[in-house]
Order: C-alpha cells, then structure tokens, then sequence
C-alpha cells in the first residue's frame, strides 16, 4: 500500500514542471488527485493522461489561486465528490524578470497576488475541512531567492519570503487542530529556472552554480511532508541547494 493511500490531495500549478512531478509522485503512492493550472488545459489533461495511467482518480481544472471564488469552488468540489482534503500544495506561480528598478507597479501587484495571496487562499480554504477531520497536511513553496540575494527576482523573492513566514504563523495556530503546515525551498530545473539562466546570460552575470537537477528529484520531498511520516513536523524549511 501507498504512503498517501486513501489520501485526497490538491495540487496548484501542475501543469508542468515541480507540480507535474509532484503530482505524478503522490499518483505513485496512491493518492486521489486535484490538479490545476491556470490557462493551458491541454497541458492539464496530458499529466491527468498520465494519472489515469497510474491508476490515480483526480480532476484536473483551471484555476486562477489569486481569485478567492475560483479556488474555494475547487475546494468545493474536491469535497463534494470525495468527503475530504488530506494535502494540499500551494505550488502555483509567476516569474517576470526584471532589475528591481525596472519593475512595475503592475508586475508587483501580480506576482504578490498569485504568490502570496494565492498561498492565503488556499490555506483558508482547505482548512476548516482540515478542522473537521482533525487532520491535514499544507506544503507551501517558496525559493532560494527569499533568504539569499540574487538578480531580477526582488518581487518573486518578497512573495517568497512572505510565504515563509506566513508558513510559520499558520503552523504555529494549527497545531492544536493536528494540521501540518511546512514549506519547501526547490531547485529543479524548469521554465523558471530556464529564465534565470537567460536573464543572467543577457545581463552579463556569471552564474558559477551547475544546473538545476530535474523535478522528479525534488518530489520525493513533497510525499514525505504529505504522509505520516512527516506527523510530528511543523513550521519547518526544508532548502535544496546546489553545490
């Protein structure tokens, strides 16, 4: 039997990428899945293709995290159709990059929304579900960019490192409701990081780091903050860095 057998579990922005391997590694491990993104359905329905050939049950949706309406009627519907929410992973994002100078008002207002409000609407939707079964798992994300300096990510890196804090504060209230609340920092490589890597490139700034290990390598780490044995793990970080 799976490690996350029984367990139903929502994941934002599994398109692609972290949330794509992280979904494919719960599948694995017997999870019934939630799966969204937020405009290529097609995209969408090949990693539900993949689920399916896993034998995971799941529901794949467009959702917009920063629309409060667009993920409480997931949430409604996971509930409706299968009783609970075991997990979710507030994985969904943005990344402009830009110098902190050239950076818009605009472009500010939208990572902070998709990032950090995004995180909020997700924990406050899934946990009075969580309250009632006197149990839950919340894995929130954040970089390597919000407790280290880098270059054109000074918005991603703000939301970042507010998720980490708001990851502690929500952990700390939780714990008399037996929810887990951690975060994980990856590095993996994906349209992010190929980003990075190009933006470096055009500013002229050394980049000495090898590159990003595939996603898969990460997923492992989100199945274990998802199932029992994490149990007694709450408010932590766990950082992959590269050496």
């Amino acid at each position: 039997m799976g490690r996350l057998e029984g367990r139903v579990a929502i994941i934002t922005g599994a398109s692609r990428g972290i949330g794509q391997a992280v979904a494919l590694a719960f599948a694995r491990e017997g999870a019934t899945l939630a799966i969204t993104g937020v405009r290529d359905q097609a995209a969408l329905d090949a990693v539900q293709n993949e689920l399916s050939a896993l034998g995971a049950e799941s529901i794949a949706r467009l959702v917009d995290v920063g629309r409060r309406v667009e993920v409480e009627g997931l949430v409604r519907e996971v509930e409706d159709r299968w009783g609970r929410v075991d997990v979710l992973v507030n994985n969904a994002g943005v990344l402009t990059l830009r110098r902190f100078e050239e950076i818009t008002e605009e472009q500010w207002d939208e990572t902070i929304r998709v990032h950090l409000k995004g995180t909020f609407n997700g924990m406050q939707a899934v946990l009075p579900i969580m309250k009632r079964q006197r149990s839950g798992k919340i894995i929130n994300l954040t970089g390597p960019a919000a407790l280290r300096p880098s270059n054109g990510v000074s918005d991603y890196a703000a939301a970042k490192g507010a998720i980490i804090t708001l990851t502690f504060n929500v952990a700390n209230e939780m714990k008399a409701h037996n929810i887990q609340v951690n975060c994980i920092s990856p590095i993996a490589d994906t349209r992010m990081t190929d980003a990075i890597a190009d933006f470096r490139e055009r500013e002229g700034i050394p980049d000495p780091r090898p590159a990003p290990a595939p996603a898969e390598t990460v997923a492992p780490a989100f199945v274990f903050f998802a199932c029992g044995d994490s149990d007694y793990i709450t408010g932590e970080v766990l950082g992959f860095h590269r050496k």
